[in-house]
């Protein structure tokens, strides 16, 4: 006789794969401050050495845009001069894919899309 259904191995692999794939997308969560404090040391470790003046922005909490996104983003407040924009740039993307903030007595904004185009900062309401 036949069996009416078919390997149940298939499905289990499916979600073993599933599992696998979340554990891979999960983020560490950070304090701000210590999310900040990380994006500044590299972008002291990584700045060009003629700019002694360029600092990090600071990081605020926003709303997430799609499940995948992180929930933070930089503030557009920082003048950074041409060489540290895109640096900046850089470490906050290579950042938004591994780090979450976790901060109980922040409220999250929508992040508005940046005046200079940027991506990675936004502009405060």
């Amino acid at each position: 006789m036949l069996p009416s259904y078919t390997n149940i191995g298939v499905a289990g692999s499916v979600r073993a794969l599933r599992a696998a794939h979340n554990r891979f997308m999960e983020r560490e969560t950070l304090t701000p401050g210590k999310l900040y404090a990380r994006l500044a040391a590299e972008f002291r470790r990584m700045r060009p050495e003629h700019c002694g003046n360029c600092r990090m922005p600071m990081v605020a909490l926003t709303h997430r845009l799609s499940p995948q996104s992180c929930n933070w983003t930089v503030a557009d407040a920082s003048p950074l001069c041409e060489k540290c924009a895109p640096l900046v740039a850089t470490i906050v993307k290579d950042a938004s894919e591994r780090y979450d903030i976790n901060d109980p007595v922040s409220v999250p904004f929508f992040p508005l899309p940046a005046a200079n185009g940027n991506p990675f900062s936004v502009r405060r309401h």
